[in-house]
């Protein structure tokens, strides 16, 4: 591809749904339309290089402009998005560990704890989802990596990697969104599929194909992360310490599911042109 990354080329590789994230060339630049674009839609760009390390516009990063000119991109964390690396502390005793011991891992940039804390079992299910969802993805037919169906599946990879960056580093977690369709749309679409897609409920059947099998089996494992969340971030109270993760984690599993419906009918030869916008009323 050229150099120069342009508002087409984005619209035809990425739903940019808000709250996304994108992965462009290390080498791309943003035309200034493409640029425009992605701030109005609030989409987050890595570049990445052909070592996998990935850099950030300075603003991202907090960082400042270059003296000539142009900035100079920023290497951050693929995880956390920050730069720099922090001392980290034992979570029990307060005391900084210069090497790590095989028995503690850290659970955000300054504290190590134990490898059988709780919320490690969280980001261990969290892990197995994106690793589900990458999987899924590299096994989409290559014509259907560019339509409806590949692109929404991006965004739950984008958004499971949101979930995870939240539960480390604390930070919220935004709403989801896949393609066009928010939050309670995907709840609507996902409890009525009758009315949106002309098809029932899907009950798992080998009959519907390897791709709907696959996403079944990313929205499973979705489900068992949204219940370790549950058991994690829900007291003997009711009271819930992250609403955020929970709320997206119920609604990437309905996301899920809004896929596995949309490969299905498009098997049945039912639904339009996946490379197209669909419209939902």
């Amino acid at each position: 591809m050229s150099a120069f990354i342009t508002e087409t080329w984005l619209r035809e590789h990425f739903s940019l749904a808000p709250g996304t994230e994108v992965h462009l060339p290390a080498e791309g630049r943003l035309t200034p339309a493409a640029h425009a674009l992605l701030a109005e839609r609030h989409v987050a760009v890595r570049y990445v290089d052909a070592a996998g390390r990935n850099y950030v516009e300075p603003a991202e990063a907090g960082g400042a402009q270059a003296a000539a000119g142009e900035p100079a991109r920023v290497q951050v964390h693929p995880l956390t998005g920050r730069s720099g690396r922090q001392p980290a502390a034992c979570a029990l005793c307060g005391q900084e560990v210069a090497r790590k011991p095989e028995a503690m891992t850290h659970l955000d940039e300054r504290r190590l704890v134990a490898k059988n804390d709780p919320r490690l079992r969280l980001r261990g299910a969290l892990d197995t989802a994106i690793a589900w969802a990458v999987w899924v993805q590299a096994e989409l037919p290559p014509e259907e990596r560019d339509t409806t169906l590949g692109h929404w599946l991006a965004d739950v990879r984008s958004c499971l990697g949101n979930v995870l960056r939240g539960e480390v580093t604390g930070e919220p977690v935004s709403e989801l969104r896949m393609g066009e369709l928010d939050d309670e749309a995907i709840h609507r679409v996902s409890h009525d599929p009758l009315r949106y897609f002309g098809h029932d409920h899907l009950v798992p059947d080998a009959a519907q194909g390897v791709t709907v099998a696959r996403l079944n089996l990313l929205r499973a494992q979705i489900r068992a992360a949204e219940l370790a969340a549950a058991e994690l971030y829900i007291d003997r109270d009711y009271a819930v310490a992250r609403p955020d993760i929970l709320q997206a984690l119920n609604r990437l599993s309905s996301a899920v599911y809004v896929l596995m419906l949309l490969a299905r009918v498009a098997a049945l030869g039912q639904a339009a042109d996946l490379g197209k916008p669909v419209t939902w009323t």
